[in-house]
């Protein structure tokens, strides 16, 4: 069974983990796990999205996939956020994004050397 992993935090863009999450629950022999720091439920645009993983309680996962969103840097600030997704991905097959969720990749240390993109508004990190 692959795992993969959806990190949430506040002011991340629903979309961004809601898309990823609908196909990649499809695939066959997944497991899709929504997590955020202590479990606790994250609020974006009005919606509040509970029943989630603890985090730092997630040993480890196939794939990772970072959403992106607006509050990407407050996340990326946190160091028990940003040290449980450097400690994940070290060890991830896969690492991905949407959006500005590759920022967060970055500050992770895990794009040395890479091109990544970051936004429809063109440009790389």
């Amino acid at each position: 069974m692959t795992a993969i992993l959806i990190p949430l935090y506040e002011g991340v863009t629903h979309l961004d983990f809601t898309g990823p999450h609908q196909f990649l629950s499809s695939v066959p022999d997944t497991e899709v796990v929504v997590a955020s720091l202590g479990g606790v439920p994250i609020v974006s645009h009005g919606l509040t999205f509970g029943n989630l993983a603890d985090l730092e309680m997630i040993e480890r996962c196939d794939v990772l996939c970072i959403p992106g969103g607006l509050g990407c840097i407050p996340a990326m600030e946190n160091t028990r956020f940003l040290e449980t997704i450097r400690r994940l991905a070290r060890t991830a097959r896969y690492l991905t994004s949407v959006c500005t969720g590759s920022l967060v990749l970055g500050a992770a240390g895990m794009l040395e050397g890479r091109r990544a993109a970051c936004h429809w508004r063109g440009g790389t990190c």
